[in-house]
């Protein structure tokens, strides 16, 4: 019997053993699953996606240095001085003045050693901080229509003072960067080079305006143009597509609608209209807020589809719009849009309006050199010259009879009021240039 208990013990001791490699087995144990790959939703876009300095561009250079102005309208000499700016790090922002006169803004516009960007829009310098680089955290709620830069003091200290000037507010902040002389002459010695002649058309008690002192020659083209089709906005735009119906409303006119947005088309202009009625709102945004929103929803769908610049806001109703430019120079038209605008409501569009067509190829026959008058004529030739914000040359655009894909630029003198555009157009009878 003795040893029969032994033969019991040794066993139930091996059994519980075992029951204990087989349940940690069992804990342990990881079965060859399949790898499942997420499957990747493919995001539906009308363009290319744009970095910032893009889109939020100066209209003009004006070089202000011994007494005289030259500028240039040269979208490539603008990009080199943005990508400068995107490579350096400025100092602390300090304020300066505020209740900026017109006199002490155009003092400093045409102080020598200068150097101004203008701005068609108020930028914010909290969106503008992703374009140049600050050693402060923090920057406040300001923003700027006129960045000049000041090198007055380069050959001294390898730094440019960098003055915010804020037409809108009246306000003056400064901070300073430092650059290399290489940096410096490769960015800055093109502009000195390229840069034509500038006269200044003082006003009393006005900003002044800064026109070419001579004629200027631009080229006319007539564009084939593509199109982006409606269905990829109803796609991007719309929650649920299989819910979305689609109305014809006339020869011309279309609307798409799934019972909380609609999206209107305009055939004839070619031009979309998108509303999402339940997300408008009234409450505060900060104007950087603003434009990050509008920014970030038009470049996820890459929506700016040629060269579209930031141009106009309008903080308590949140819009925010968009020119369309060739060759350094705005566009306009009467028969259809050149801007794309949107209206940011609760945490979402609740508008977005904008042309579908794109300027796709320009036909090389139909190129000729236009020859504009000179800014000092044209300022000469307008009646209530103190009545006008900007004069600056443009592109009129205009459709063709012989096919509705034909698009054609003409080089025009165009003056601007309030944000609203008027072509100086010559004169009946050939004496002169008149707002047409």
């Amino acid at each position: 019997m003795k040893y029969v208990e032994q033969v019991k013990s040794i066993i139930l001791t091996f059994l519980v053993g075992l029951s204990l490699i087989l349940t940690f087995s069992i804990w342990s144990y990881t079965p060859p699953y399949q790898v499942i790959e997420e499957s990747q939703v493919e995001q539906i876009t009308v363009g290319e996606h744009k970095t910032l300095e893009k889109v939020i561009q100066p209209y003009r250079i004006l070089l202000s240095n011994e007494q005289q102005f030259s500028g240039t309208i040269s979208s490539t000499l603008i990009d080199n001085i943005m990508t400068t700016l995107s490579n350096v790090r400025a100092t602390e922002l300090n304020f300066i003045q505020s209740n900026l006169s017109n006199e002490k803004v155009n003092s400093m516009i045409g102080a020598n050693n200068r150097i101004t960007l203008f701005f068609a829009a108020e930028v914010p310098i909290n969106t503008f901080k992703s374009i140049v680089e600050f050693t402060q955290s923090e920057l406040p709620e300001i923003s700027f229509s006129h960045l000049i830069i000041d090198w007055s003091k380069f050959n001294q200290s390898n730094t440019l003072q960098l003055l915010f000037v804020s037409e809108q507010n009246r306000t003056l902040y400064t901070t300073d960067i430092a650059l290399s002389n290489d940096y410096f002459n490769s960015t800055f010695n093109d502009v000195f080079k390229h840069a034509i002649a500038f006269e200044e058309v003082k006003r009393n008690n006005e900003l002044s305006l800064y026109v070419p002192s001579n004629s200027v020659e631009l080229m006319k083209y007539t564009y084939f143009i593509d199109e982006v089709s409606p269905e990829r906005f109803k796609e991007i735009l719309f929650k649920d597509t299989n819910i979305v119906k689609k109305t014809i409303e006339s020869a011309t006119s279309s609307k798409y609608n799934d019972g909380m947005s609609f999206m209107t088309l305009d055939t004839k202009t070619r031009i979309i209209n998108y509303v999402y009625p339940t997300s408008e709102s009234i409450n505060d945004i900060k104007g950087s807020t603003l434009l990050q929103e509008s920014f970030d929803f038009l470049n996820e769908h890459g929506g700016l589809t040629g060269d579209y610049r930031y141009v106009y806001r309008n903080i308590p109703k949140h819009i925010t719009e968009y020119q369309l430019f060739l060759q350094g120079v705005p566009v306009f038209s009467n028969i259809t849009s050149t801007r794309i605008a949107t209206t940011w409501g609760d945490n979402q569009i609740f508008s977005y309006r904008r042309p579908y067509y794109k300027l796709d190829m320009a036909i090389p026959s139909e190129k000729v050199i236009r020859q504009l008058p000179s800014g000092v004529q044209i300022s000469e030739w307008i009646e209530d010259i103190h009545e006008v914000d900007e004069l600056m040359i443009g592109y009129y655009l205009t459709g063709s009879e012989i096919d509705d894909k034909l698009y054609t630029l003409e080089p025009s003198w165009f003056a601007i009021r309030d944000g609203s555009w008027t072509r100086i157009t010559p004169s009946l009878g050939g004496v002169g240039y008149g707002l047409e």
